[in-house]
């Protein structure tokens, strides 16, 4: 299971490698918060993960942000293919220091992003976390409900990438045929 995607756009040039039998990580985005969480994200997925993106930073974030979620989203829904083999359903609960992030995933391949809480500005700003994990679980197809409780945001928002990343490595483990009553997902 593994993918290679590119977006490349006026604003943006994205790529992004994803293996979920590989174990290293190497990310560039320009944006040292968001490279952090996503090594966070690699390592407690246990995944190989490559994200070298350079955007238009100096108008600000968002950019750059949204089309990282647009192509990590993409290529996690390529690699994951149709999903028959695999476990399906993943959860976590994921404390750091007065945060805590509880996250459950459904592989349906349709994605929605449900949050209970809120992220104040952590190196980034919160409204693009929540939209960083909107926009993933569009385009991968994940279905991801995530609730954060704390006072700290970079807490909050650390732990909310490192829960998804378990439930993600629980989701994608080894199964038994399809887990589906309709015979196919999405």
């Amino acid at each position: 299971m593994k993918a290679k995607v590119s977006r490349e756009t006026k604003e943006t040039k994205v790529e992004v490698y994803v293996d979920f039998s590989g174990e290293n990580y190497e990310i560039s985005t320009g944006i040292p918060f968001l490279d952090h969480m996503l090594e966070n994200f690699a390592k407690h997925a246990e995944i190989e993960l490559v994200v070298k993106a350079k955007g238009d930073l100096e108008v600000d974030e968002h950019h750059t942000i949204e089309d990282v979620a647009i192509t990590l989203g993409k290529a996690f829904r390529e690699a994951l293919g149709s999903r028959e083999g695999l476990k399906r359903f993943g959860y976590a609960i994921v404390p750091m220091d007065e945060s805590v992030a509880i996250c459950g995933i459904d592989l349906s391949g349709r994605g929605v992003f449900v949050l209970n809480g809120e992220f104040g500005d952590a190196g980034i700003r919160g409204e693009n976390v929540i939209h960083f994990f909107d926009t993933f679980c569009r385009n991968s197809g994940i279905n991801v409900f995530l609730e954060v409780r704390g006072v700290n945001s970079h807490h909050k928002i650390e732990a909310s990438f490192k829960a998804l990343a378990l439930s993600i490595k629980m989701a994608t483990e080894k199964g038994k045929g399809l887990k589906s009553t309709k015979g196919v997902l999405d």
